[in-house]
């Protein structure tokens, strides 16, 4: 191993950086790589090829796809559901706490969330409970997500607002008569 890996450990096909705290039952699949100071709780999985950045955290009982890329510092809490192909932005968070006082206890495990399969969330983009992201769709940093955003939708601003459409590849798309078309990629998009 070079100097810029040697910090990191093998462990059945995944690598986890010597500061990284993963609890002993979470389940992380072959191909992943978790960086400094992530911490991943009891009861989270992980699928194939994954990239856990720098100071990540994943809560007990998350569930994230294959071939997921989690930005440093982005905070994942129990409920979410991130599905394959998806990308999480630096500082990205799922808030888990409607009502949050610091002397009250509160069952925060009902809240649910689900990152469609291929969106991407921007940096610093907060996604309040029970809100679910649509596959292809793309959050925008800084966006506070206080509704479920669509299938292919663009998602920008406080609160957030549809913006536009956004092909697989993640270019904005235009709208056609029987559809939207992705000037970039080529592919009509049906949504």
């Amino acid at each position: 191993m070079g100097t810029k890996e040697s910090n990191i450990r093998s462990v059945e096909d995944v690598k986890i950086a010597k500061t990284a705290i993963v609890d002993a039952k979470a389940r992380l699949g072959e191909g992943t790589v978790v960086w400094n100071f992530a911490q991943i709780m009891h009861d989270a999985v992980i699928g194939k090829d994954c990239v856990v950045g720098n100071g990540v955290f994943v809560d007990r009982k998350v569930v994230i796809g294959d071939r997921v890329k989690i930005m440093n510092k982005a905070l994942i809490y129990r409920g979410v559901r991130i599905e394959d192909d998806c990308f999480i932005g630096p500082a990205a968070c799922f808030i888990n706490d409607k009502n949050p006082r610091s002397r009250k206890a509160r069952d925060i495990s009902s809240p649910k969330w689900t990152v469609g399969k291929g969106a991407s969330i921007g940096a610093g983009a907060l996604i309040l409970c029970d809100v679910n992201i649509g596959k292809y769709a793309l959050v925008g940093a800084g966006a506070v997500v206080t509704n479920d955003v669509e299938d292919h939708a663009l998602v920008v601003g406080n609160p957030a607002r549809m913006a536009g459409r956004v092909c697989f590849c993640g270019e904005k798309l235009k709208k056609t008569k029987n559809g939207y078309y992705c000037g970039c990629c080529g592919k009509d998009v049906k949504i």
